[in-house]
């Protein structure tokens, strides 16, 4: 086989190996998509502007007559427990939450609502896993966490 001839069969593969690998580019995209949301939830979930309240707290018994809200902002989260507000720098990539230095307000309040701010904020700053699926949004584990459901802010 001459040069010419092998060359111009490898200009014809040419467009063809291009369009196998943007297929196969494409295909892995796909599967990698379903196979991060394969149960319905998100593992980079969009929650700026978002609220959610506590519907249970695994792992502790809130104070009656007190629930869990968090905010959430660009960049940025803001949490009550029943007394303090707790606030400051946050991401949640990769289905984990990053709010390692939180702020608080200084009220003085019972005993028992001042421990489960620490509580929260213990929490929050363990960089805990976070998943949202639909409106729940799910904090930690089954040992120590959250479920809370989006609420008007």
């Amino acid at each position: 086989m001459s040069t010419t001839a092998a060359a111009r069969r490898s200009t014809r593969r040419g467009p063809l190996v291009l369009a196998i690998a943007a297929l196969a580019t494409v295909v892995i995209l796909v599967v990698v998509g379903i196979a991060s949301t394969a149960d319905g939830s998100s593992r980079t979930p969009d929650l700026v502007g978002r609220t959610f309240v506590s519907t249970d707290t695994p792992g502790h018994d809130l104070v009656a007559g007190t629930e869990v809200r968090l905010a959430f902002d660009e960049g940025h989260v803001s949490a009550r427990a029943g007394c303090n507000t707790l606030f400051g720098g946050a991401t949640w990539t990769d289905g984990v939450l990053e709010a390692p230095q939180l702020a608080s307000t200084m009220m003085a309040c019972s005993p028992d609502r001042m421990a489960q701010d620490a509580w929260l904020g213990d929490l929050l700053a363990s960089g805990p896993a976070l998943t949202l699926d639909g409106a729940t949004l799910t904090i930690g584990d089954a040992d120590n966490g959250l479920v809370l459901v989006e609420t008007e802010a």
